[in-house]
């Protein structure tokens, strides 16, 4: 059996069929790239696979059965859509308190990780000072802390540099030596060339694999 399997998963929300039939399997350590244009159903895909969003059809991650209502299979590092970040704590404070919710993270790895984001400097400025680009490294500093073994990343890039970027590729293929699966949804070519192990292709809630 596959890490990630769907099963002719479907969405449909007031009429419109978002989803349509979403079937591929995703193999352990691997780092997945879905593109497409905005509104394409990437976001739909990444929350459901999740379990978000309640959809029609099959999921499961690590053998586990996806559902909104069961408790998610195994552990996860996600940013969907925005950073979730506390405006009012620090970047540090930020980090600390998702380490708190996982066993086996210091001060130290959290420091370290936002030293690698170039944050080190500002870690103990509150957040709502940051810049769009550094709340969107905070993200997804948040997603790789303690490397789960899923990693889930939407638009990464967004508001990123380009020197940015090229840390970020190496920081996740970092992260996929260590073993993590990166499942990730990007409209950014080049970092998809860079950073993919298999791309697919999503328009209109249709998912095909490139070739």
């Amino acid at each position: 059996m596959s890490f990630i399997e769907m099963h002719n998963v479907s969405k449909v929300i007031k009429g419109h069929q978002l989803l349509q039939d979403v079937s591929l399997s995703i193999e352990e350590h691997q780092i997945i790239a879905l593109e497409g244009i905005n509104g394409s159903g990437k976001t739909l895909m990444l929350k459901a696979m999740l379990g978000l969003i309640k959809t029609d059809g099959q999921i499961t991650v690590a053998g586990g059965s996806v559902q909104p209502k069961l408790k998610y299979p195994i552990r996860a590092g996600i940013l969907i859509e925005n950073p979730s970040v506390i405006n009012d704590l620090t970047a540090q404070q930020n980090l600390a308190l998702l380490a708190a919710l996982q066993s086996g993270i210091d001060t130290m790895m959290i420091t370290d990780l936002l030293v690698s984001f170039d944050l080190g400097q500002v870690g103990n400025q509150k957040v709502k000072k940051f810049s769009l680009g550094m709340k969107q490294k905070l993200g997804i500093a948040q997603a790789l802390l303690g490397s789960n073994p899923l990693i889930v990343l939407d638009e990464p890039t967004n508001a990123l540099d380009e020197a940015s970027i090229d840390r970020l590729v190496s920081l996740i293929q970092s992260v996929q030596d260590g073993g993590s699966t990166f499942v990730i949804a990007s409209h950014d070519r080049d970092f998809v060339e860079k950073i993919a192990d298999r791309r697919f292709n999503v328009k209109a809630g249709v998912v095909s694999e490139a070739i």
